[in-house]
Parts: C-alpha cells; sequence; structure tokens
C-alpha cells in the first residue's frame, strides 16, 4: 500500500511539473533522505517550525588574475592580467523578497493544518531545556546574509529561536557544542513533537567553466532556480592583509528537514526525512538565459630593449571589468518563485505526512 501511495504521489507531482511547465516552471525532480520514518505511526501529529527562511541571491562579483612573467626560454615576457565581473539584478525590491516569503511561510501553515497537524507555538518551545540560553526573534525582516551576494527573509508572522554566540558564555557554548542534535533535543522536550526547518535558495546564476591558458578569464550563466547543491564562487570582501582571502564560496542547497523523537541511548534522532532537489528547479522566461564572460590578456613583450647589462623586458599588465545588470520581470519573478517554492513544500509535506497513516 505504502508503495502504491508513493507512486500515485509522484505522478501526481509529476502531472504538477508537467502543468508547472506551462506555467514557466522547469523539471521538478526531488530527493529524499529519511530513516525510521515508520515510527511516525505511534507519535502525536504535533509540529514546531523551528526555522523557515529564504535566501536569495541578489549579486555576484568575482575577480581573476593571471599572473605574467618569462616567456618560454626567456624570450619576452607577459604581463599580468585581471578580469573582473559584477552582475546583479535590476527591479527587485526588499518588499518583493518580504512578499514572497510570507506567502509561502502562510501556504505552509495552512497545508500543515490542512494535514492534520497541531502547530506548537514558539512561546511554549522557547520554555523548553533546549532553548535555554536562546535568543528569540520575530519576523518580518530581510537582512543581508554572511555569505556574499544573498540576502534572507523570514517571514511575517513567525518567530523562531538562535543562539547568539556573541552572548554565549563558556558553559553554555560547551552544552551547545553539538548544534545538530537540537532539533532532537527540541522533539523530546516537547513530547515527540514534529520539528520542521525550511530553508530555500532562489539563485540567478551558476559558474561556467573558463579555460584559463595564458588569460584570466570568468564566465558565467544567468538561469533563476531553486538550486539543488550550487557553489557559487565570489570576490571576497575581506580587506584585512595577513588573511587576505582571493575567493570565498556560496553554497545553496533548497531543503526541508523533519526530525522526531530522540533515542537515549546516543541521543539521535528516531525519524528523520530531509527532502531536496535532485537537480536545480528552474523558473523559467522570467530573466534572460545567457553567458556572460570578461576577460583579460597581458601584453606581451617579444623584442625587448638592449642595455648594457643585456636584454631589458617589460610588458604592460591588461585588465578587464564588466558590470551587468539583469533585467527582470518582476512579477513573474514572484509567481513563478511561489510555484517553485511552493511545489517544493507540497511535495515533500506530502510524502513525509502520508507516514502518520
Amino acid at each position: 500500500m505504502k508503495i502504491f501511495f508513493r507512486l500515485v504521489m509522484l505522478v501526481a507531482f509529476l502531472g504538477i511539473a508537467t502543468t508547472s511547465r506551462a506555467q514557466e516552471l522547469g523539471e521538478f525532480k526531488p530527493k529524499d533522505d529519511t530513516f525510521g520514518l515508520g515510527k511516525l505511526k505511534s507519535k502525536p501529529k504535533k509540529i514546531y517550525i523551528s526555522n523557515f527562511s529564504i535566501n536569495y541571491q541578489l549579486f555576484n562579483e568575482k575577480e581573476k588574475t593571471k599572473k605574467g612573467g618569462a616567456l618560454f626560454r626567456d624570450k619576452g615576457v607577459r604581463g599580468d592580467a585581471t578580469a573582473e565581473l559584477m552582475v546583479g539584478l535590476g527591479s527587485l525590491t526588499e518588499n518583493d523578497f518580504q512578499t514572497i516569503t510570507n506567502t509561502l511561510y502562510q501556504d505552509f501553515v495552512i497545508q500543515l493544518k490542512a494535514k492534520g497537524f497541531e502547530i506548537i507555538s514558539a512561546d511554549v518551545a522557547g520554555k523548553t531545556e533546549t532553548y535555554d540560553g536562546f535568543t528569540k526573534a520575530s519576523g518580518p525582516f530581510v537582512i543581508t546574509s554572511d555569505k556574499p551576494g544573498i540576502i534572507t527573509a523570514v517571514p511575517e508572522g513567525f518567530d523562531f529561536y538562535y543562539l547568539d554566540r556573541s552572548k554565549v558564555g563558556k558553559a553554555i557554548a560547551a552544552k551547545f557544542a553539538t548544534l545538530d542534535k537540537t532539533p532532537q533535543n527540541l522533539s523530546k522536550d516537547l513530547d515527540d513533537a514534529v520539528v520542521v526547518s525550511v530553508d530555500l535558495y532562489v539563485f540567478f546564476m551558476k559558474d561556467v567553466y573558463a579555460f584559463q591558458g595564458s588569460a584570466a578569464n570568468i564566465k558565467i550563466k544567468t538561469q533563476l532556480s531553486l538550486v539543488s547543491n550550487e557553489t557559487i564562487s565570489a570576490k571576497s570582501d575581506d580587506n584585512s592583509i595577513a588573511f587576505r582571502k582571493q575567493v570565498e564560496y556560496v553554497t545553496g542547497a533548497n531543503t526541508i528537514n523533519f526530525v522526531c523523537g530522540k533515542y537515549k541511548i546516543g541521543g539521535s534522532a528516531e525519524s528523520v526525512y530531509t527532502g531536496g532537489l535532485k537537480k536545480d528547479f528552474t523558473i523559467e522566461n522570467v530573466i534572460d538565459e545567457k553567458v556572460i564572460q570578461s576577460y583579460s590578456k597581458g601584453a606581451v613583450d617579444f623584442v625587448g630593449t638592449d642595455t648594457y647589462f643585456g636584454k631589458y623586458y617589460e610588458a604592460e599588465n591588461k585588465s578587464s571589468s564588466k558590470t551587468t545588470i539583469i533585467p527582470v520581470d518582476t512579477k513573474k519573478y514572484n509567481e513563478g518563485v511561489i510555484k517553485a517554492g511552493k511545489a517544493f513544500l507540497d511535495f515533500h509535506l506530502n510524502e513525509f505526512e502520508s507516514n502518520f497513516k
């Protein structure tokens, strides 16, 4: 019966994906990683939303340098080459990101209630031993992420707790050193309620391989999508001298994680469902899909200048800097991200909830 149900669900969502393509969504290929879901049948249908955030890629800056030097057999020199590339989305405002996030959160709550879940409030969760020492925060807000080019939105009406490391003493820091156990600890404190965390990533570009050779070469491809597991390079804003970083890496992976119960021995969760994507879930016809490149190659001096000490070569350094602002149809952006986010959340919520039957 379980296999039949999953087949029915998959056919249904393939139908949704097909319809979504007509609604400017690409192929939807979900995946999940699960453990101990059979135990859910004996668990209360209560749930606490510990996190609901959406991360939007707004811009990206890159820089590459190809050092010059002596040519083969010292028959000249090549200058240094530097390529810079900055790409960003135009037209979008903080209100757009907040509206999308609010809509998806509100719909998620509606779906949970429709499936018979009792939603535990943040006030109740805040009284647990697990959240002792945590700080409460409330949406709505949009903040700049610690990941270059990313902003994070938290929905209106959503309260949550986080560990403020700037105020954590040694005793509390030691207590929460293993943060990966926080969900199952919280579930235990809430009488085996499900703890769910939603973390979505909307990227508008991806890195493309660019052959360097004797040049500095940067390429990116614009493609709006909920990313499966994407890592993109970015220019560092760390200007310290001793520890200057040339490149940072921004990683995004769309996930919804359900955790329930905790084993007394070992402290691992009794039941885990982690939903994700096998491939990027593209949102089409919102931005132009194209390759953008910045390329620079240092000058070469083959001739040189005769001096008393021998031949002297000097080559000019070259640089290329390109800035591209990508036009966005804000209405299509908002609608497309909401449709893609809802398809992702609905599928995995349905898959998870089916284990209570």
